[in-house]
Order: C-alpha cells, then sequence, then structure tokens
C-alpha cells in the first residue's frame, strides 16, 4: 500500500489590481506591431474604394458591392476564428502563434490588392477585386483577433490595461495619418496606377514586418489551466456579456460617424478640386490625394490629442458619460458645417473638432472590449478573450462595409461620373450639383445622424463605478481562490507500507 503525503506551499496574496506586469520591450512591441497592422488597415480602408472607382475604373456599384459584401463575410469568420482562438493550447499561449504565421501571407495579400494586371477586360477585373479583396480580409481576420485578444491577456490588471491600450492606440493612431502621408508621394512620383501599386507593396512589407514583433516581444499572463471551450459555450457565454452587446450596438447604429474618412478622396477631388494656396509668398496647388491628406490631418491631429488625454478624461468620467459628451460634440459640428459654406477651412476646422471624440471613444472602444472579457470571467470564472474580442474586429469590418456601402451608395444615387480614360490618361470629369450636394451629406448631416443615434445603446452599459470595482476585486479573489488551492511547490513522498 502506498501513501502519498503532499505538501502544498501557498502562494503569496499579491495584489493584482496594484501590480506592474508589462515590462518596456511588452509595451514597446505590441505598439509598434499594432502600428504595422494598423498602417495596412488604415491604407486600404482610406484608399480602396476610390482606387476601384477611380484607378482601377471598377466602377460605383460593383466596388461598393464588393467592398460591402467582402467585409460583412470577414465580420462573420471574425467569430468563429474567435472561438478557434479560444480553443488553442500551445506552448506560446493561445493569440501569439497566430501572429508569427501570418504576418508573410498578410504583406503579400496587401500587394496585390493595388496590382493592377494588364489585358484583363470588365469582367476579369471584377474576378480579381473579388479574389483578392476577400482573400485579404480572411488572411487580416486571422491576424487582427488574436492581436487584439493579447491586450485582454498581457496583463491582469484593468487600471495597467486602460494606460497601455491609450498609450498603445497613441502610436496605432499614427497609421491613420501616414497612409495620407505615403500614398500621395508614390502618386505624385509615380502617376496613378504605378503609385498606388508602389504604396501597396511597401506598406504590406513594413506593414507585415513590423506585426511580427507581437510574437516575439509579448507574453499572455492572463490564463486560465480549463479545459478548451466548445463552440456552443464559447457563443453561450455571450449571451451574458451585457457590456459587449452595449460597446457593439452603440458602434454598428452609429456607423457613419466615420464616413468622412471613407468620403474623404470624393471631398477633396469633387467637392473642394485643386485648391491654390500661398505660404510665405509662395504659391502653389493642392488636390486629390495631397489635399484629402490635409483635410484628414485635421481629424488625425486632434484625434491623436484625444487618445493622450483619454487616461485623464477615463479619470474624470465614466465610458458611458464620455460617449454622451462626445456625441453631443460630434453632432454639433457636423450639422453646423451643413450650414455653412464647404471651404477647405470650414471643411477642415470641422474635422478638427469631430476627430478629438472620435479619437476618445475609439480609444475606450479596447478598453471596454477588454473590460467584457473580465465581465464574463466575473460572471462565469471562465475566459473567452478570442469570441469576445472577435466581436470587436466583427463590428470594425461591419463598420467599415456599411461606411463603403454609406458612400458608394451616395455615389450611385447621385449619379456620380467616374474618370475617363483619354488617350491613355484617366481624365476627372465634371459633376452635377445633386451629385456635389450628395457628397456633401456625407461629411455633414450623415454622419450627425450617426452621432446622435448611435449614443442610445450606451444607456444600458452599467458596468461602470462600484460595480466595475468590486467585479475587479472578485476576480482577483476568486484567481487566488484557485491558485490556492493548487499545488504550486509540491513535494511528493511515496511511503510503502
Amino acid at each position: 500500500m502506498k501513501i502519498r503525503i503532499v505538501r502544498f506551499q501557498m502562494s503569496n496574496n499579491e495584489n493584482v489590481l496594484e501590480k506592474t506586469y508589462l515590462t518596456k520591450m511588452n509595451k514597446f512591441s505590441f505598439a509598434v506591431s499594432g502600428f504595422g497592422q494598423n498602417l495596412i488597415i488604415g491604407f486600404v480602408s482610406s484608399y480602396i474604394l476610390f482606387f476601384y472607382t477611380d484607378v482601377f475604373l471598377l466602377g460605383a456599384a460593383p466596388a461598393g458591392i464588393l467592398v460591402m459584401t467582402a467585409r460583412i463575410w470577414d465580420a462573420m469568420m471574425d467569430p468563429i476564428m474567435g472561438t478557434v482562438v479560444d480553443k488553442t493550447r500551445s506552448k506560446w499561449g493561445k493569440m501569439r502563434p497566430y501572429i508569427l504565421f501570418i504576418s508573410v501571407p498578410l504583406a503579400v495579400s496587401t500587394a496585390t490588392l493595388f496590382i493592377i494586371p494588364s489585358g484583363l477586360g470588365g469582367t476579369g477585373k471584377i474576378v480579381y477585386a473579388y479574389i483578392t479583396y476577400i482573400l485579404w480580409g480572411m488572411i487580416y481576420t486571422v491576424c487582427d483577433v488574436p492581436f487584439w485578444g493579447l491586450a485582454s491577456a498581457m496583463t491582469p490588471n484593468p487600471k495597467e490595461r486602460i494606460s497601455f491600450i491609450s498609450t498603445s492606440r497613441l502610436v496605432h493612431s499614427i497609421r491613420g495619418a501616414l497612409p495620407m502621408v505615403i500614398a500621395p508621394l508614390f502618386i505624385s512620383a509615380l502617376g496613378n496606377k504605378n503609385g498606388y501599386t508602389a504604396a501597396g507593396v511597401t506598406i504590406g512589407i513594413v506593414g507585415g514586418a513590423l506585426f511580427l514583433l507581437a510574437f516575439f516581444g509579448t507574453e499572455e499572463r492572463s490564463k486560465t489551466k480549463d479545459k478548451a471551450p466548445t463552440l456552443r459555450e464559447c457563443f453561450g457565454l455571450l449571451k451574458i456579456n451585457q457590456p459587449l452587446r452595449c460597446v457593439v450596438a452603440t458602434n454598428l447604429i452609429g456607423f457613419m460617424r466615420a464616413v468622412p474618412i471613407v468620403a474623404g478622396m470624393y471631398i477633396a477631388t469633387y467637392v473642394l478640386g485643386p485648391q491654390a494656396l500661398s505660404f510665405f509668398g509662395k504659391s502653389f496647388t493642392l488636390g486629390g490625394a495631397t489635399l484629402n491628406t490635409v483635410l484628414i490631418a485635421g481629424w488625425g491631429v486632434s484625434g491623436y490629442l484625444g487618445m493622450i488625454f483619454t487616461p485623464k478624461i477615463c479619470s474624470r468620467f465614466n465610458f458611458r458619460q464620455i460617449y454622451y459628451i462626445s456625441s453631443v460634440v460630434g453632432v454639433v459640428a457636423c450639422v453646423g458645417l451643413f450650414f455653412v459654406p464647404k471651404t477647405l477651412l470650414t471643411i477642415f476646422l470641422c474635422m478638427l473638432i469631430v476627430g478629438l471624440p472620435y479619437g476618445v471613444i475609439s480609444n475606450i472602444n479596447y478598453s471596454m472590449f477588454a473590460d467584457s472579457v473580465d465581465y464574463v470571467e466575473w460572471k462565469t470564472g471562465k475566459r473567452a478573450e478570442g469570441v469576445t474580442i472577435s466581436f470587436q474586429t466583427l463590428m470594425n469590418k461591419t463598420m467599415t462595409a456599411f461606411q463603403s456601402g454609406a458612400v458608394s451608395a451616395v455615389l450611385i444615387f447621385a449619379k456620380f461620373v467616374p474618370p475617363q480614360k483619354i488617350a491613355g490618361v484617366l481624365v476627372v470629369q465634371h459633376q452635377n450639383p445633386h451629385t456635389i450636394t450628395g457628397m456633401i451629406l456625407l461629411i455633414t448631416l450623415l454622419p450627425a445622424l450617426g452621432w446622435a443615434i448611435g449614443v442610445i445603446p450606451m444607456k444600458y452599459y452599467t458596468f461602470i463605478g462600484d460595480e466595475r470595482i468590486r467585479a475587479h476585486k472578485e476576480i482577483v479573489r476568486h484567481r487566488q481562490e484557485v491558485q490556492d488551492r493548487e499545488v504550486l511547490d509540491a513535494e511528493i513522498i511515496d511511503t510503502s507500507i
């Protein structure tokens, strides 16, 4: 007969809510890898629709249908990818393996989006665009879901997480401005066709390489030793996740808040047209992609400031209050632009004003999704970063689809006339007043409507204040109880009697 005598050494009861987990390398790697990933999505989101209609000459209807359907398809795949992540068990963790193996395909697929094969007719162009764009979207899903799951898994401390995500988002937000600088440089030097191709190849390679840092410089700390959940269990956890439902609903309903970004190239090219400017006695003309860069700069600069001040804003207001205040600012600015002359100055000022609240809410969205992972753990004792964060990427992709669809619908109903190829050169066509009015709606009343109705679901977001504090304390206590039941330093002595 054998008797097993087991001696347990209890772990120290560390205060998770005060402890710092992230190293400088962790923060740097996540921020820079996110910069690379967002460099790619920023370029594709900002330019793909205009590239299809005005360079690839796909037509507004086929291009709009493609972008909208492909992004919705990608969004539907996100929860499936999320469950795959949650079921993953490896020596590298749940999220990091996918980041390692998807970086090269992401770079290659990004480049192919902006390559224009010669000799393709109308049908051939549509087939090529559908294959490359849908393939790119599926590859991006494989990298996006696990990457944002890392934000929740790298530290169990919610206070550290808000600061960490806010700082990382500052670096990520540069991607919103950088493609606006890179694209005009390539286009000015090489022309539309070769310029877009060169920009796509360069951004794909650089972005994919930087994205690899998310594997080599990070660590998953919020781990579970439970067995991998089934698909039914993963989706069952979503039913009780009220914070997740609220943040997804408020962003999907308010998707038109960001329509001005998607419509920027059309505003710069057709509403404003070439702008003659003079500074310090020197005159020059801005138009097309360069003029769009100026407009988006207003949005980007103020949005960057919003991200910088997000931690301080969160220390004074809860997430729901921040959404309320941001919505009021957005409505006032967009409606105000509708009633004033549409000049470079007035549009720039509107972008500058609206960018600030948009930057703040975009920043807190990531913290709210991370909180929703904790909410499920609080209610059930289970963590499901993959499937939960997949709804963040689902939300973003669906918003992008709706935004591109809205712009395409306005172009179709306003009878937009695409550029014509004359003697081998693309020539921008004159647009009638009805078309111009439709484009103006894309930066005034439509985004105002998005700000106004998008905030409604936030009324039901209650994971704030005392409830949020109590939840995190109980999560820490539960983790400690589980940890204390485990054999952390056991000596097993087998004695034969």
